[in-house]
């Protein structure tokens, strides 16, 4: 049946050119349709990435800004701890110059006394 209503029709150069004209064309069309789709999913994708990085780097920026906060507490004790060993070095070396003293106080009174000798000062 469809055999009866096809005819035959002989194909000529010219229609075989029309063909492929409107073939390419068609074809050509299809071609950009695809490529600007996929130009437009890279640029989605990209745009997700790119907002997902700087997602990433405000995170890193707000533990860097704890990070510093810290730093900070850490000089501030280590300054405080300097000054305090400072002070106490300070407070060693009078006592040591104190105990020595005394000692050298004691064994002047104590050879003074086995020498049988006045003490011309007294020391405190």
């Amino acid at each position: 049946m469809n055999e009866e209503k096809q005819t035959k029709k002989e194909l000529t150069l010219e229609d075989l050119a029309a063909m492929m004209t409107t073939g390419f064309k068609e074809s050509s069309e299809h071609t950009k349709k695809l490529i600007n789709d996929k130009i437009d999913e890279l640029a989605r994708i990209t745009q997700g990435n790119f907002l997902s990085v700087e997602g990433r780097l405000s995170g890193v920026e707000g533990r860097l800004g704890g990070v510093e906060g810290r730093l900070g507490k850490i000089e501030t004790d280590v300054a405080e701890i300097k000054t305090n060993t400072e002070n106490t070095k300070a407070e060693v070396n009078k006592k040591v110059d104190v105990v020595i003293h005394n000692e050298l106080v004691y064994r002047v009174e104590k050879t003074e006394e086995k020498l049988g000798l006045k003490p011309k000062l007294k020391f405190a």
